[in-house]
């Protein structure tokens, strides 16, 4: 049971808000482009992270050691880079920190799941593949029927209800996957309070940060073959209940429409700024949970 004086609550709130309004983009930015206005579009990111926590979240797998020890570290190694990218205008992956913050806890408590570590690289690996496949089929067949129909009008119209669901879709799943994997260090006890925490996507944020995702723009509908590949590769990896970065999942989606396409959407030295920040967050998230199980072992006796 969990009493009101227990530090974990405000903290698992304030992870969950900070990975929220941070990821929030991943709805927001698309919703913004085509159209629909900010404030709409953030109350929809806010809804549809907080209803996919709350109705998918448990499906994430729990660590064998969940609980305040397991979780606190995370809490930490999300907190600090999350309010810090923030405050820069700069996405974070929560994912990639959530994962390195758990290997560095079960470090600092000796207790390894080798075999999470293993199924969690092969689900990167095998998702990594699937996205960048699928994204050029998808470009691909998108392309064809745009072509065969591309003196039809109303093609606009259903090209904004196709952006405006994909979006809804990632948030959802942002909320199942991201927010239900941070609820299950703490064996989702807390799942209803970090569902709640995704509220705060609808709070006003960086104009910058919604840019760098309205290039999902209706104006070619093939673009969607990124959303769909994202949706599709997160959801798998939900319904596996082990972790999957939606930042990932779109740099391969988008590699994936650049080599169709002949456009491209990020430069190398953007996609090599992408990688260095992934290994960052992993080493961040490793290292501070390693540090803060290591202090709260020896400061538990006292």
């Amino acid at each position: 049971m969990v009493c009101a004086l227990d530090p974990s609550i405000p903290m698992a709130f304030l992870a969950s808000s900070m990975i929220s309004y941070n990821n929030s983009v991943v709805v927001a930015g698309p919703l913004i482009s085509i159209g629909i206005s900010r404030r709409v579009a953030r109350i929809a990111s806010g809804i549809s992270i907080m209803l996919g926590a709350l109705a998918l979240g448990w499906a994430m797998k729990t660590p064998h050691m969940c609980g305040w020890d397991s979780a606190f570290g995370a809490y930490i190694a999300i907190l600090i880079p999350t309010l810090f990218s923030t405050y820069l205008g700069v996405p974070f992956s929560a994912s990639i920190a959530l994962i390195g913050s758990r290997v560095g806890g079960d470090l600092a408590l000796g207790l390894v799941d080798y075999t999470w570590i293993t199924e969690t690289s092969l689900l990167w690996l095998a998702s990594g593949f699937l996205v960048f496949i699928l994204t050029i089929t998808i470009y691909r067949v998108l392309g064809t029927v745009l072509w065969r129909f591309r003196r039809i009008s109303h093609i606009l119209g259903a090209s904004r209800a196709i952006v405006a669901m994909l979006s809804i879709a990632s948030g959802i799943l942002l909320g199942a996957n991201t927010l239900g994997f941070l609820s299950s260090l703490e064996c989702h006890k807390l799942l209803w309070l970090v569902a709640l925490g995704g509220a705060a996507a609808a709070l006003p944020g960086s104009g910058m940060l919604e840019g760098m995702f309205r290039w999902l723009s209706v104006r070619h509908l093939s673009t969607s073959s990124i959303q769909i590949s994202i949706v599709a590769g997160i959801a798998v990896a939900t319904l596996l209940g082990l972790p999957l970065s939606h930042t990932y999942a779109l740099m391969i989606s988008a590699t994936g429409y650049s080599t169709s396409s002949g456009m491209s959407i990020f430069s190398r030295r953007q996609l090599l700024r992408a990688g260095k920040s992934w290994m960052c967050s992993l080493a961040i998230g490793m290292g501070i949970s390693w540090v803060a199980g290591v202090l709260k072992t020896y400061l538990a006796p006292i």
